[in-house]
């Protein structure tokens, strides 16, 4: 019987190495472990130098991190220079500024009160005017009121404006006829005045004398958020006692100031179906409908959060939510078309109250700022603390009461 070949197939890796180079187990095995640890070594060096890249890289990227702060911190620091007016060329601030600028930060930490400030009758010191425009500026940021009604600025006391009550008459006449004499209008006047508002923030003159506090900007702060407070409480709901704003709500039919300006109340649109815990669209197309197509271009709805929180929640017939949320920021959400501005200091949906406002503002109610804001510097009344008794003094009213309406409920 023909003995069967048997297929002989070559041994591979490390074990066809060796297991070539003799019989003897103990030379092979020691080859094999020979070759591992080597491949081993290998393998560690390589990982080695690979941990070593990845550090480089680590290292770069903390130094690259570090980078991009210092530019951010170098970016904010020539930011508030140029802010601050405190590099040369356009929109610097002048010499003579600076120097103001600079004797009221020495004011504010020490009380000396050197040339270049003007003291007043009451020992303290006129602000200086970019003081008083970073104040106004900041209002403008915070207060609704300022962003929308009509600011004007005066030397005076008060502002006259004369109303015309369209009181004149014409008509039409041939070649030849006579010119009968027509009827002569009505000419009325309205003052706005301005009282005083005052904040009185407080600092340790620990604080005062750290030359890493900008003091100026402390004090800009807290005067600014406290006048913003009173203000916009006084341009809608002020009662013009002690020199406060005659708030514009008080000018609507069946209030305070109903009768107080020469063209007459603001229109009271009264509710048909809405109440504290919900809006009906069919109201507000009333409201809207009651304003004159001269105003209706730049026309908005003012109301506090409450009733924005009402009006969200409209339907149409179809069931589509009438608000309108804008997609872009910076821009007011829309109601009917027209913008929405949120106003803390308008009065919640409830009975007798008057929710929502409608109109062209900039045209119905005028806010008066006299220039000048005053300083009194005051370390004895409550130590530690340095008080910084500020004064300005402004001033509000309608100027047309037909350029808005006024939803009542």
């Amino acid at each position: 019987m023909k003995k069967q070949d048997v297929k002989q197939y070559p041994l591979r890796g490390v074990i066809g190495v060796y297991a070539n180079t003799g019989s003897d187990p103990v030379t092979m095995i020691n080859g094999i472990r020979s070759s591992l640890q080597d491949w081993q070594n290998n393998q560690t060096g390589e990982v080695n130098a690979l941990r070593e890249q990845m550090g480089a890289g680590e290292k770069a990227q903390a130094e690259l991190k570090q980078t991009i702060v210092d530019l951010q911190a170098s970016y904010d620091d020539l930011a508030k220079k140029i802010a601050a007016g405190q590099m040369n060329g356009v929109g610097g601030l002048s010499p003579e500024a600076m120097a103001q600028s600079a004797a009221m930060v020495s004011y504010l930490r020490s009380g000396e009160v050197n040339a270049a400030l003007t003291k007043d009758g009451n020992l303290g010191v006129v602000a200086p005017s970019e003081w008083d425009r970073t104040v106004t500026n900041k209002l403008v940021e915070i207060s609704p009121a300022r962003q929308l009604f009509n600011v004007k600025t005066t030397d005076n006391a008060s502002f006259k404006k004369v109303y015309n009550l369209h009181g004149f008459a014409s008509g039409w006449v041939g070649e030849t006829d006579k010119r009968p004499e027509t009827k002569t209008g009505e000419l009325k006047e309205y003052e706005f005045k301005t009282g005083e508002i005052y904040a009185n923030p407080a600092v340790t003159q620990t604080a005062l004398d750290d030359a890493e506090i900008d003091v100026e900007a402390l004090i800009n702060e807290e005067v600014s958020n406290e006048f913003a407070i009173r203000e916009n409480a006084a341009f809608f709901a002020g009662d013009g006692a002690n020199g406060k704003p005659i708030g514009i709500l008080t000018f609507v039919e069946g209030q305070a100031n109903e009768k107080a300006h020469p063209l007459g109340a603001i229109q009271a649109v009264q509710s048909q179906r809405s109440s504290s815990y919900e809006l009906y669209p069919d109201d507000l197309f009333d409201l809207t409908g009651a304003l004159p197509s001269a105003f209706m271009p730049k026309a908005a709805f003012m109301m506090n959060r409450k009733t924005m929180t009402l009006a969200r929640k409209m339907k149409n017939d179809r069931g589509d939510y009438i608000w309108q949320q804008s997609m872009q920021i910076g821009q007011p959400n829309r109601l009917l078309g027209y913008p929405v501005y949120e106003v803390a200091d308008m009065p919640d949906m409830g009975s007798g109250s008057i929710p929502i406002l409608f109109g062209d503002f900039n045209r119905a109610y005028i806010i008066l700022d006299r220039k000048g804001i005053r300083v009194l510097r005051d370390p004895f009344s409550n130590k530690p603390y340095v008080h910084f008794y500020t004064t300005k003094r402004t001033g509000g009213g309608v100027d047309n009461p037909e350029a808005v309406k006024a939803f009542v409920m």
